[in-house]
């Protein structure tokens, strides 16, 4: 076999290889969240793409606000990415 037909090879081989480990982003900012309301403040706002939630990702008074929206950090006790 010759030299480049075997790197060829070997080099095919390790791209199929799977991963234990899948990345992915798991909350997603909401952009404009002050559309949504007046009092929440950019960056504060999240959607998680795991459960379709919305969610906060730090307190303020607006997080009392209804509908009641839990705390992005809760959402990751409550469902916890399986590793």
């Amino acid at each position: 076999m010759k030299p480049l037909s075997l790197a060829l090879i070997l080099l095919l081989t390790g791209c199929s290889a799977s991963s234990s480990s899948v990345n992915y982003q798991r909350f997603v900012l909401v952009p404009n969240p002050s559309e949504i309301s007046k009092d929440i403040p950019a960056g504060a706002l999240a959607m998680d793409t795991k459960t379709g939630q919305l969610c906060y990702t730090s307190k303020g008074v607006y997080t009392s606000a209804l509908p009641a929206i839990q705390m992005c950090a809760d959402l990751v006790k409550n469902h916890p990415d399986s590793n």
